[in-house]
């Protein structure tokens, strides 16, 4: 890393960073900071694979399927709206 890196900082009562020590030895990571580091980039990585995923019964696939293959009638009601808006936002 270079001096110019974001950092970021947090304070810890005594009892945290025993924790924090200990589990960190029991993994073999000698820094605190690198434990603490590994860990929230994980935690990281599985929120952003649990928001980027999608998991649906087979029922819902079903019904997503055919909601794909056969969309409904235009309406003329959300036609109006989509040119209104887009009406709206491209003069602004």
């Amino acid at each position: 890393m270079t001096a110019s890196s974001p950092r970021i900082t947090t304070r810890v009562t005594p009892d945290i960073q025993e924790l924090l020590s200990k589990a960190a030895s029991l993994v073999g990571i000698s820094s605190i900071n690198s434990f603490v580091l590994n860990a929230a980039i994980e935690k990281a990585n599985a929120i952003m694979k649990e928001e980027n995923h999608l998991s649906l019964s087979n029922d819902d696939s079903l019904l997503f399927l055919q909601a794909i293959d056969k969309p409904r009638q235009k309406n003329q009601a959300l036609s109006d709206a989509f040119k209104n808006y887009n009406d709206f936002t491209i003069d602004e």
